[in-house]
């Protein structure tokens, strides 16, 4: 595939785009902002399952705030970002699904989790969370003969997606949800980049085609004088419009438009998937890296 037929088919895949769109604040946590919002989030889950929370050890740290609570479960947040995981202590073989569930029936259990947990309390006015994927986390073994035993299911995932109007917010999940065989939860994160509702600019966005050659120049770099041939090896697999949120690291004041790819290369041995962010306007309002990431590493949250 040469350059004009990855462009064209990264342009085909992306939605419709709005001429403008708006630059907005995000929220920014203090320390004691920070020790609110843990509370919330430890109050919310130990309500919801008969968890204990008010006998916990908090250790604050130069970028994160530890909370460590009975039966080893514990809570985690980053100063930098606001993000927040609480994590119950379950052993990853406890509390198996006796069988593999219809994906319809995982949803709604999920669904039905994130109703009870309140997860749209975190998101903003005139913000909101939809849900976006499920995965299934599943476990098999084999014996010397080679018996090869049926895998079971060990935890469901649910991701749901920050929207502010009808826009996403790219980056790891906005909020995941894992629960196990009873329908309990084991870990729920919120990864949530709340605007304060102010905006700070009605910027021009660029054509799809402008965004597609600069991401395309950002790939030919990753592969440098790589022996694989783009045109043989390069399959967009979509490209979409939206906002950005960082890593859970790192601070962030503004939520900005951009573009996202997701691009794969087929190599010899094996395929690998690449996430692509350029910016959507001329303006530089967020510093992006300009190289490729993991895919599976970037847009999917890290769950595990």
């Amino acid at each position: 595939m040469n350059e004009k037929m990855l462009i064209k088919k990264m342009v085909d895949s992306v939605e419709d785009v709005p001429s403008r769109a708006e630059v907005f604040a995000v929220r920014q946590y203090s320390l004691d902002d920070t020790e609110r919002r843990t509370k919330r989030l430890l109050a919310t889950t130990a309500e919801a399952y008969s968890l204990s929370s008010d006998r916990g050890d908090w250790v604050v740290q130069q970028d994160r705030t530890l909370v460590r609570l009975p039966q080893e479960a514990r809570a985690i947040v980053y100063h930098a970002s606001g993000a927040m995981k609480f994590v119950t202590g379950l052993n990853p073989m406890e509390s198996l699904f006796k069988k593999v569930e219809a994906q319809e029936e995982l949803v709604r259990l999920v669904e039905e989790t994130a109703d009870h947990l309140n997860i749209r309390e975190w998101v903003g006015k005139n913000e909101s969370l939809h849900f976006e994927r499920l995965w299934q986390l599943k476990a098999a073994a084999s014996d010397r003969e080679g018996t090869v035993v049926e895998p079971v299911l060990c935890r469901v995932v649910g991701a749901y997606r920050h929207f502010i109007g009808e826009l996403p917010v790219w980056g790891a999940a906005s909020v995941a949800i894992k629960l196990t065989g009873e329908g309990t939860l084991d870990s729920l994160t919120v990864q949530v980049r709340e605007t304060t509702g102010e905006v700070i600019d009605r910027t021009r966005i660029m054509r799809p085609d402008q965004a597609a050659r600069q991401i395309f120049l950002q790939l030919s770099s990753l592969m440098g004088k790589s022996k694989i041939s783009l045109s043989e090896s390069a399959a967009p697999q979509w490209l979409r419009f939206g906002y950005l949120s960082l890593g859970k690291r790192k601070s962030q004041r503004l939520l900005a438009p951009v573009y996202v790819a997701t691009i794969g290369i087929e190599g010899q041995e094996e395929s690998q998937a690449y996430l692509f962010v350029t910016s959507a306007t001329e303006k530089t309002y967020l510093p992006l890296c300009q190289i490729g990431t993991d895919a599976s590493q970037a847009l999917l949250h890290r769950t595990g």
